[in-house]
This record gives C-alpha cells, structure tokens and sequence, in this order.
C-alpha cells in the first residue's frame, strides 16, 4: 500500500474518532439540547440581538400566525432597547438570558463568566422582575462546567443547548434555512435562529407552516420543559 493511500485511509479513521469522540461528549453534556421525543411539541429559540426593526417583523410574524417563541436576549440588546422585554412577555414568549455582551464564553475566566451571566440576569430583573426563564450559553452550542455552575449560582438549573441549528447567523439566503430547519426537526427539537438577518424574517412563515404540516407544535421552552431552567 502506498504512502499516500495509508495516509488518507489514516485521516479518515482518525477524523471517525474524533466525530464519535465529539457525539460521546455531546450525549454526555448535562446542557438540554431537545425536549420529549414522545410528542408533538417543538420549540422555536432565537439568539436576541440585532437590528431592532428585524425583531419587531419577526415578533409581528409570531404575534399574526399565534406563535409562542423563546428569546434568549442579549443584554447589550435589551439595555438598548427595553421596551422589548415587554413586548415579548406580553406576546406570551418566553425571555431568557443570553449573556451581557454576546462573547466567546468557553475562551472568558471565571469572573467574566460570572459578570455576562450575572450583568444579563440582573438587567432582567430590572425589566421584567425575574432573572428570565432560561440561560444559553453565547459563542457555544454546549456549556462547560464553570459555565454551568455560574449559571445555577444566579438561578439557573440547566443551561439550554438545541438539536437543529438553522445557520441563518451565517445569511444563506431563506431557501436553505428553511431546509436547515425542515432536515432536522422532530418532535421534541429545539431549533436555533437568531433575531437581526433578514433571511429569518423571510423564512419564518414557511418554517411555521411546514411545522404545523408535520404536525408539530410550536411552544416555549416554559411549555416543552416546564421550570427546569
């Protein structure tokens, strides 16, 4: 056999490990990445940040097709723009803390961990009188363990992970975040987008009604999970 062909027959064996490595970590986190698989519920969950007149079009889309969401806001976004908590509370959503500022969190020491987790939650008290309902992490799709016990130091039990990424951060045009989102979801997922791109506002009423075309349901992670956050 030729150097060449033990090199990539190699690379491909060491690249299957390192997938299986990384699920293995993935089943083991502690982070909730889906709810019960037995039902017909899914959650919708945005990243909040962004272009505020991005958010009101798609908190407009909620509001028109009855559509209860989970918003993970940013607090820079809400110290911004307060009157937003309102409007997502009184819209029945859910609102959640997504951090101070939106940084890399498995790259931050322990006291800035604690300051984008506590500076978020305690501007939620402020707004809405509660630390929120959930907690994700930012820069991450799954916590570590400082980051969780910074979490349940301010009141939050787990950290909320997904199972469907909708890549529309990255702006692949409406068409494939739609496929994104149709290719993954079942029951029980937890589905990942993001306030402020364009392309969500324009995929939104085809992920809602192909959703309900599964017979799936959107509800909020309050629904789904019950007070686990």
């Amino acid at each position: 056999m030729s150097y060449t062909r033990r090199a990539v027959l190699l690379g491909g064996f060491t690249s299957l490990i390192s997938s299986q490595l990384t699920q293995v970590a993935q089943a083991a986190s502690p982070d909730i990445s889906h709810g019960p698989r037995g039902g017909k519920e899914v959650a919708l969950t945005f990243h909040g940040a962004g272009d505020p007149e991005i958010a009101t079009k798609l908190l407009n889309i909620f509001k028109s097709t009855s559509t209860p969401v989970t918003i993970f806001a940013v607090g820079t976004f809400l110290k911004q723009n307060p009157e937003f908590a309102k409007q997502i509370i009184d819209g029945g959503h859910d609102l959640g803390n997504h951090t101070m500022t939106h940084t890399q969190m498995k790259t931050l020491s322990a006291n800035r961990v604690d300051a984008e987790i506590a500076g978020c939650a305690n501007l939620l008290k402020k707004l809405i009188g509660n630390h929120g309902a959930f907690f994700r992490p930012s820069g991450t799709q799954y916590s570590t363990g400082l980051i969780r016990r910074t979490a349940q130091k301010y009141g939050y039990k787990n950290c909320i992970s997904y199972d469907v990424d909708s890549h529309d951060y990255q702006d692949p045009g409406a068409k494939a975040v739609i496929r994104n989102v149709n290719n993954g979801v079942k029951a029980g997922s937890i589905i990942s987008l993001h306030f402020g791109h364009a392309n969500t506002v324009e995929a939104m009423p085809s992920i809602i009604e192909s959703l309900h075309g599964k017979g799936l349901k959107p509800v909020t992670l309050t629904q789904m999970l019950g007070s686990v956050g």
